[in-house]
């Protein structure tokens, strides 16, 4: 619509002012509209609702201070993984129907500062999955939106005692691999399911 043009043309102007460093797309982006963004220095967080694909990721990564990028209904494979994996000023991804494996998530090593990721697509499960974000070297928080990793893979999570929350959709994890779970990492905020884990020994006190 006419006014959604207008308040994306105004927060073009604001961020090129350097008066704001946020742009909110509440749907897919015209060709001009990408043109804008490549050439947004100032832009730190990137909120798109679809249109986003490994092109565009190619073009955010290029980004020199991006720090948050949230993309709904991202057709992104394990190529823009890549792509996104040269943007070192990443702290926060949030991909929730991406169309990368496990194999993509890997790439995200790569990324010094990344401390959020939430993620999830119809190709990601296992213990494939965790191992991939088992070696981000930063993260604290972790979604994982119905990707089922099984009991396997909660045992390699078990590696990052050091994760601040831990959330799992559709996760497919017993009661036994939770309880070996949170032996190992106690002092994890569990979130099972959108809901606390009524096992997590850090329930009570959550922030």
């Amino acid at each position: 619509s006419e006014s959604e043009g207008t308040d994306m043309a105004e927060q073009f102007a604001a961020i090129v002012r350097g008066e704001a460093n946020r742009l909110v797309a509440g749907g897919p982006l015209s060709e001009a509209e990408w043109a804008e963004v490549a050439g947004l220095a100032g832009l730190e967080e990137l909120v798109l609702d679809g249109g986003f694909d490994d092109a565009r990721a190619e073009m955010v990564a290029a980004l020199p201070g991006l720090k948050k990028l949230v993309a709904r209904h991202a057709s992104l494979s394990d190529v823009g993984l890549a792509a996104l994996a040269r943007c070192e000023s990443l702290r926060e991804l949030n991909i929730p129907q991406a169309g990368c494996t496990a194999e993509g998530l890997a790439a995200l090593a790569a990324l010094p500062g990344l401390r959020s990721l939430r993620i999830g697509g119809p190709d990601l499960e296992g213990p494939a999955v965790c191992e991939a974000v088992v070696s981000l070297p930063a993260l604290r928080f972790l979604h994982l939106i119905d990707v089922p990793i099984g009991d396997a893979g909660l045992a390699v999570l078990e590696r990052r005692p050091d994760l601040w929350s831990l959330y799992l959709d559709g996760a497919g994890v017993s009661d036994e691999a939770w309880g070996r779970y949170f032996h190992a990492c106690p002092n994890v905020h569990v979130h099972l399911d959108q809901a606390h884990h009524d096992r997590d020994p850090g329930a009570d006190h959550h922030e």
